[in-house]
């Protein structure tokens, strides 16, 4: 149930947690009121033997002082002969009455051959009942709060676990996975030294960095939220330049052409390893759903002082839902392969580093992709002042 739907569990659960708490605690305040109230009436009674004779001792009556202890004379018809009650009272039915905040009680008096009625008016204390209501109130929440907490750890505890596995088991199948692709990289670009290129040796460096490339996805999957990759300036040219030659092989093995235009010396401030994620991801998808003989172009201009472009062009099968393409697990096209973790990761990576990311895409027609990217001040400046230098030799 809680897989389904966690937030009606623990809702409904919470509800029966206040049911079964909160019954007693009514019982218990309803109690602590009965308790005041008859601590009050006990007042009340004692109050009344002690004055009573003082009252009616004479023809007029003596009404003694008092803060706390209030009182209304009537006769015989309850017509009102002394008022010390602020409130007015209508309704003389009751022995013992309670009336927000106060308690009544009333009392027939028969002095000689006439008859009274001793009205007697005291406020109930409710700062016990107050204390008392708050105290179950926090005591109740507690509980809540604790019964709900061991539910669901007990609930997903079995999640939990299982997840720990999966992901003990990804760490140790990367971990185990990285040195024989390392040593099946070194062997293929030594066997490409010493055997002429071929169409198998070829079809073998492409593979090898396809899964290179999905490696280094799920590593940084993985790893990116324990690890900090730090910041550094990035000749952004030299570093484009360098992973357009690493995808050769793979746009050749599938008769892609890569068309670039780099301007040089273009320096950002950024994370080699996140940089990396950005072009590895975007170029291999442009290859990936480029079509037969089609080509790729990959533009690096100056924008303004301060920004440089990067875009990505292909010609190929385009995007059918732009509004999914950055989600994670989701993939255009699962017949072409992946974990659909590329463009998320991409996305994820910008949004942290406030690059400024552009679609552009059409079915059948292609996509591009486009990056704004900071440049680094730094940098920049030193290049200005270097143009200066030559323009005064």
């Amino acid at each position: 149930m809680l897989s389904l739907n966690p937030f009606r569990s623990v809702l409904v659960y919470t509800l029966i947690f206040m049911a079964l708490f909160c019954v007693p605690s009514y019982f218990a305040i309803q109690s602590t009121i009965m308790e005041e109230k008859y601590k009050a009436t006990q007042e009340i009674l004692e109050w009344v033997s002690a004055q009573e004779k003082s009252i009616f001792a004479q023809k007029s009556f003596e009404i003694p002082r008092s803060v706390r202890f209030h009182i209304n004379i009537y006769d015989e018809t309850h017509t009102l002969l002394y008022q010390g009650i602020q409130e007015p009272l209508n309704d003389f039915n009751f022995k013992v009455r309670v009336i927000y905040p106060f308690l009544y009680y009333q009392k027939e008096i028969k002095k000689e051959s006439t008859l009274f009625y001793l009205v007697v008016e005291l406020q109930l204390n409710y700062a016990k009942i107050i204390f008392v209501t708050t105290m179950l109130f926090f005591i109740v929440l507690f509980l809540i709060y604790v019964m709900s907490n061991i539910f669901i750890n007990s609930s997903i505890y079995p999640y939990k676990k299982m997840q720990r596995y999966m992901n003990d088991f990804f760490n140790d199948s990367m971990h185990e996975l990285k040195t024989p692709l390392g040593v099946i990289n070194i062997n293929v670009e030594l066997l490409s030294s010493y055997v002429n290129s071929t169409k198998h040796l070829q079809r073998i460096k492409a593979a090898t960095k396809q899964m290179q490339m999905t490696y280094e996805d799920v590593e940084y999957y993985i790893k990116h939220k324990k690890v900090t990759y730090n910041k550094e300036p990035i000749n952004l040219s030299e570093y484009l330049s360098q992973r357009i030659a690493f995808f050769e092989d793979i746009a050749v093995s599938k008769s892609i052409h890569l068309e670039h235009s780099v301007e040089p010396n273009l320096f950002i401030f950024i994370s080699k390893v996140e940089l990396q994620r950005i072009i590895d991801n975007t170029l291999s998808n442009a290859i990936k759903y480029s079509f037969f003989q089609g080509k790729v172009e990959i533009k690096l201009s100056l924008k303004d002082e301060e920004h440089c472009v990067l875009s990505f062009q292909d010609y190929g099968q385009g995007i059918k839902d732009l509004y999914k393409v950055f989600q994670r697990f989701e993939r255009e096209d699962s017949v072409q392969g992946g974990f659909g973790l590329g463009l998320n990761i991409v996305q994820n990576i910008c949004n942290k580093n406030d690059i400024d990311i552009n679609i552009e895409s059409y079915e059948n027609r292609g996509s591009c992709f486009t990056y704004i990217f900071r440049l680094d001040k730094k940098k920049l400046l030193d290049r200005v002042d270097d143009a200066e230098i030559k323009g005064e030799k």
